[in-house]
């Protein structure tokens, strides 16, 4: 007698092997892609992940460039440098990762063909008074497309600690996002703001990479938007 293969929820990049999960971040100062980042990390530490983050920057000037990767994982990880992601965030034309992701999701206007494109700035002022909470749907969508579970308490606890009930609305706003919305609201959406938003480049950046961190991970103390 045969049996009929369960089919799985889980995105087929992660279906091939057991594997951690890679999530780059590409943007500039001002957009929020540290504070994407630091989020993600402390829930899934808190979540009873093994979690490393990397941040490269250039603190000089708002609007320079903002990178982060953050790795998570069951097991203990060994290398904590993204060279492919599973999931790439891109939230600026200006940004600098070279590198490739196997899903791409990319603010309104800035996706190549095959990415997915959500107006998070577009979004946050309609839907919460303000585009800064873009980012926060944006960390939905990543929840989501990462196949992480929606836990309230752990993501209320990741949280800086100005705008709560804001942010999780708009969180949990990015993670119940279905394909058939996203597509209708890019056809509709004027375009995004995030990167008028952001002053210019630095003509000489001054750079830094933060080092890789593990669980656990601090909590953000405010409402930062670098």
């Amino acid at each position: 007698m045969r049996c009929a293969k369960r089919a799985s929820n889980r995105p087929s990049w992660r279906r091939r092997r057991h594997l951690a999960t890679s999530i780059a971040l590409d943007g500039v100062g001002g957009q929020g892609v540290r504070v994407i980042a630091g989020v993600l990390g402390n829930l899934l530490a808190k979540m009873g992940k093994q979690v490393t983050v990397l941040f490269d920057y250039d603190s000089s000037v708002r609007g320079s460039m903002s990178d982060a990767f953050v790795i998570f994982d069951d097991e203990p990880i060994a290398n904590p440098v993204v060279e492919d992601a599973d999931i790439l965030l891109k939230l600026a034309n200006q940004g600098h990762l070279r590198i490739h992701g196997r899903k791409v999701v990319t603010d309104l206007g800035l996706a190549s063909e095959g990415d997915e494109q959500i107006p998070f700035a577009a979004l946050g002022s309609q839907h919460f008074g303000k585009e800064l909470f873009g980012n926060m749907i944006a960390l939905g969508r990543l929840l989501r497309l990462a196949a992480v579970d929606y836990n309230e308490r752990a993501i209320r606890e990741s949280l800086p600690r100005r705008f709560v009930e804001e942010n999780l609305a708009a969180i949990r706003f990015g993670y119940d996002l279905t394909d058939e919305e996203i597509a209708r609201m890019a056809s509709e959406a004027p375009p995004s703001r995030f990167e008028m938003n952001a002053a210019a480049t630095a003509p000489s950046p001054v750079r830094g990479m933060d080092a890789a961190y593990e669980t656990p991970v601090a909590p953000l103390a405010g409402n930062e938007t670098g």
